[in-house]
């Protein structure tokens, strides 16, 4: 091989060298240049892995990578090469930030980072047009990063396990949500425009602070899971009688014992 070849192929030289360091099955990554480039699914869940090559860029016909379950720190800015990712799935590593670069990945439909190290995200992933999925519960954010509200077409919003203690209004213009997961947190206040997200299916807010409940919940008429529970709720706003579709309501661990006769109808579906 000429130096110009070899100098050519590092970039395989880099990712082969990885995959034989980490015994990653040749089944589940191959040897040979020619298959790499042809790659257009990676998964490589639970490998031990503690870092990702910079030459993971090259595998440009990646629609999916999979690194759940890994001890990952850090990615290189090289994953913003990967512009034909649509799934990114890093859930269960170690990290604590995530590149800038992750703003070329426009195709990008679902970015699942739960159970890592993460306080922020950079400002970048509003260049996300096309996420729909996006997954941050049980990281270490005090806040919900305002370039999210830029994430237009956004239905599942998974922000769980976190250290949040409100719920910023640019969240009221998300108006593509179906599920929105804001379960133990520290959440002291439903506000108003919670009613603006008029698609939302599911609502998880349990294991918060609440006292009380916006009368505009009642505007969510396509919800049919509202979880409550572990909250400090003494009583329930009577616009829930317009949630038709409700048919789980969890109410466990609040100060409330019973259903006020206007909602009697929902006694049937809801747990205390």
């Amino acid at each position: 091989m000429s130096k110009q070849q070899f100098k050519h192929n590092d970039w395989v030289i880099e990712l082969i060298d990885w995959a034989n360091q980490n015994e990653i099955d040749h089944t589940l990554f191959p040897r040979d240049k020619n298959q790499l480039l042809a790659l257009t699914e990676l998964s490589l869940i639970d490998c031990q892995l503690t870092d990702v090559p910079a030459a993971i860029g090259h595998l440009s016909q990646l629609t999916l990578l999979n690194l759940n379950k890994n001890q990952i720190t850090e990615l290189p800015e090289s994953i913003g090469h990967l512009t034909q990712l649509k799934a990114l799935c890093l859930v269960g590593n170690q990290l604590k930030q995530i590149p800038d670069s992750i703003a070329q990945l426009t195709q990008l439909t679902e970015l699942l980072l739960g159970r890592n190290q993460l306080t922020t995200l950079p400002d970048s992933i509003a260049q996300l047009k096309k996420l729909s999925v996006l997954s941050l519960w049980k990281n270490q954010f005090k806040q919900i990063p305002q370039s999210i509200g830029q994430l237009a077409q956004l239905t599942e919003l998974y922000f769980g396990w976190n250290k949040i203690t409100e719920i910023p209004g640019f969240i009221g213009g998300l108006h593509q949500l179906t599920e929105l997961s804001l379960g133990s947190n520290k959440i002291t206040e439903l506000p108003n425009y919670i009613g603006d997200l008029k698609q939302l299916s599911e609502l998880s807010l349990w294991q918060n602070q609440l006292t009380e409940l916006p009368e505009s919940i009642g505007n969510l008429s396509q919800l049919a899971y509202l979880m409550l529970s572990d909250n400090q709720l003494a009583e329930l706003p009577l616009s829930l009688a317009n949630l038709t579709r409700l048919n789980n309501l969890s109410l466990t661990g609040n100060i409330i014992k019973a259903l006020p006769n206007e909602l009697s109808h929902l006694q049937a579906i809801a747990e205390f």
